[in-house]
């Protein structure tokens, strides 16, 4: 059932993304939902009503019921569809909850207090004036655009945190941005919003955890920097290609069940569908055992090894992070026969997510960590 999900939403993606591509010019899409990434997935598998046609008829078009039509279409465009372009300015609804805001195109000075968001504008054509410094900040920058942008001439560092909690609001506005962007986590838009709005800033403020959520947001800063023409060139080769992995899904087999583990500060959780390796998990087909039982739509929840062993997953994922791997997991539990029990650590179905595409924000590799995880996941059907 799952697996004629993938078709569809593969079918549907792709028609989406060559409408708006023909449209860039005047028209910008994404797909980031309210909350965005609660629910990568309808939470019940759409399925063609005229299941005794064969593959090929089933996942053409004509075979597609108009209900199923209409809610898949709607998944992937309702957003996109509100995004729009203009010869001055880009008029969007970001992550705040304000409503629809316009900002206008080719901003001289951006202040970007994010690290992945950065990283975004940069490959959709920008360049920061303003931006995020410190350790884990330079080494975001390296690993996913290549270079510490805070060495760049005419960048000035306004803080050392990606925790708004830690900003000094002053020192960010005597930088005299026109434009900033930020997250809205972690008192990111919180703190900035109010000073920046009074002093005529435009801020927006973004929260994403999918490939939806990032080819939006492609698509708003590379129309903001004057360069729809890098949608073609970065984004939708990003999206082609996940359209490529999720059509190649098996359609015959048992879903694999998994649990995504994640340490924090030697506390052992499990990412849900909320997080950004959930997604990923579920629109390859995967079932996410933690979400069978999680009523909130946090991104994590605690979890033990009780709670393991009763869920019996066929594969256990680990999202790196730090200095946080599959060897630190070991040192951890290990010798614990709770651990030593379960069939997925006797067999050695137990993985690690690399740091890079999984807990960072992916931006345009994010069909590599598909392509990772449809491997772990469907190891004999040649991705």
């Amino acid at each position: 059932m799952k697996k004629t999900l993938a078709v569809l939403l593969t079918m549907f993606l792709l028609f989406s993304l060559t409408v708006t591509a023909c449209n860039g010019q005047t028209e910008s899409s994404g797909g980031s939902e309210a909350p965005s990434s609660q629910s990568p997935v309808p939470s019940q598998p759409v399925q063609s009503s005229e299941s005794s046609k064969t593959p090929e008829e089933s996942s053409s078009p004509s075979s597609v019921p108009e209900e199923t039509d209409n809610e898949v279409i709607s998944y992937y465009l309702n957003k996109a569809n509100e995004v729009v372009v203009t010869d001055t300015h880009v008029t969007f609804t970001d992550d705040s909850g304000r409503g629809e805001i316009s900002v206008a195109k080719k901003p001289q000075k951006v202040a970007v207090l994010y690290g992945s968001l950065a990283c975004l504008w940069y490959e959709a054509g920008g360049t920061v004036q303003a931006a995020i410094g410190g350790k884990s900040s330079t080494a975001l920058y390296q690993e996913q655009i290549g270079h510490d942008i805070t060495q760049d001439e005419g960048v000035a560092v306004v803080s050392e945190s990606f925790s708004g909690t830690s900003w000094d609001v002053e020192r960010i506005l005597a930088e005299q941005p026109d434009l900033i962007i930020c997250s809205t986590g972690m008192k990111g838009y919180e703190t900035i919003s109010g000073p920046a709005n009074s002093a005529g800033i435009p801020v927006i403020g973004i929260d994403y955890d999918s490939v939806r959520d990032y080819l939006k947001w492609f698509k708003v800063f590379c129309n903001l920097n004057g360069q729809p023409e890098l949608w073609d060139s970065v984004a939708d080769q990003t999206a082609q290609s996940i359209i490529d992995i999720v059509s190649r899904v098996p359609k015959d087999t048992e879903s694999p069940r998994a649990v995504i583990l994640v340490l924090s500060s030697d506390v052992l959780k499990a990412y849900t569908g909320a997080s950004q390796p959930g997604v990923i998990l579920k629109e390859l087909g995967g079932v996410n055992l933690v979400d069978e039982d999680n009523s909130q739509s946090a991104s994590s929840v605690e979890i033990n090894m009780e709670d393991l062993y009763a869920l019996a997953p066929d594969m256990i994922f680990l999202s790196e992070f730090g200095e946080t791997n599959l060897e630190t997991l070991n040192e951890l539990y290990g010798n614990d026969p709770v651990w030593q029990s379960l069939d997925a650590v006797k067999e050695g179905r137990l993985y690690g997510l690399e740091k890079v595409l999984f807990h960072n924000k992916a931006n345009r590799n994010y069909n590599k960590a598909y392509q990772f995880m449809a491997n772990l996941l469907y190891p004999n059907s040649g991705f």
